[in-house]
């Protein structure tokens, strides 16, 4: 609990608060967000809620997930403090958010993330290594601060630990993710709905894509590795985007024997110099955010990303260059 000292006392002298977290964001960045606003803001708060990439199809579902704005420009003033979420680098927020970091306006900076980081970018850190998601950190902090959860704050934090638990079958479910989700559902979070919600909504489009990708699904380094690829032809005739790619990354990762899964997808430059989006998860054997850092991305230890420049061919010979390096091999 001493952890939580520093940011209390952030959290009760600040009257305006700026709550984000990471680019392209999972359940655990958004639910992490909107749970902790939520319970500030009956204290007195005045919260705005922040993520560059906006609210992401497949959770839609979140309470007052309107209330999130993709454009800082549109959020006038200045913040008292910053809390940013499920972020191991204050970079992976976004590039406006670091220009307009320099102008001062967002105050005292906390990051509270669920991995550690090597390299300090906040001006204070509240990492719990151990914490299967943040939203388990956020809700040991709201506990902390003796704030309510009602049932809207609840269904946020169940969905931030569902996502990053693979629904309570990675590795990391123990017996505190498990509790607290126990906790949460006693507060009004329904299970079934928040299920239904992120797994059973699927747009035809997302279909029609991953029939075009599943054939591009690839083994590499004596089956350590799997790859699928979404290249831009790809989503021109399906008529999908960029979200519908979520979840890609799991059909690799499922095969017998997978160490490491990578999702290739293609996006646009404005060069038009090809460029590739990387996603990349682990077993547990190999830590793929050290991979990811080296390339300029970063993440956690089991799910990261990056991004290179270049034809699908320079992508992959970087990146199994490095994988060959964390998997032991020789390059």
């Amino acid at each position: 609990m001493s952890d939580f000292v520093g940011v209390s006392e952030i959290l009760k002298s600040s009257r305006r608060l700026l709550v984000t977290s990471h680019e392209s964001p999972d359940g655990d960045a958004l639910g992490s967000m909107l749970g902790l606003g939520l319970s500030l803001e009956p204290e007195g708060k005045e919260v705005e809620y922040y993520n560059a990439s906006g609210v992401p199809p497949h959770l839609d579902f979140l309470p007052y997930r309107g209330r999130v704005k993709s454009v800082l420009n549109e959020i006038p003033g200045s913040f008292d403090a910053t809390i940013i979420l499920d972020c191991t680098d204050i970079g992976r927020v976004g590039e406006e958010f670091l220009t307009e970091l320099e102008t001062g306006r967002m105050g005292r900076t906390v990051i509270i993330d669920h991995h550690s980081t090597r390299v300090p970018s906040a001006d204070m850190h509240v990492l719990f290594p151990c914490a299967a998601a943040t939203g388990i950190i956020v809700f040991s902090l709201i506990k902390y601060l003796e704030l309510e959860i009602t049932s809207d704050i609840a269904t946020s934090l169940y969905t931030a630990i569902v996502s990053d638990t693979g629904s309570f079958s990675y590795e990391n479910t123990g017996p505190e993710a498990l509790r607290v989700a126990a906790e949460l559902i006693e507060r009004g979070a329904s299970p079934s709905y928040i299920s239904e919600a992120i797994y059973q909504r699927e747009p035809i489009s997302k279909i029609k894509l991953l029939g075009l990708a599943l054939p591009t699904i690839e083994l590499s380094e004596g089956g350590d590795v799997a790859s699928i690829t979404v290249d831009g032809t790809m989503f021109e005739r399906t008529s999908s985007g960029r979200a519908d790619t979520e979840g890609f990354v799991n059909i690799p990762r499922s095969i017998k024997g997978v160490k490491v899964a990578v999702l290739f997808r293609e996006v646009s430059s404005s060069d038009n110099e090809g460029k590739w989006k990387i996603s990349l998860r682990s077993k547990g054997e190999v830590n793929v955010a050290a991979v990811a850092e080296k390339l300029g991305g970063g993440g956690h230890e089991r799910a990261a990303g990056c991004s290179i420049r270049g034809s699908i061919e320079h992508a992959k010979e970087n990146l199994f260059d490095l994988l060959r390096e964390e998997l032991g091999w020789k390059v």
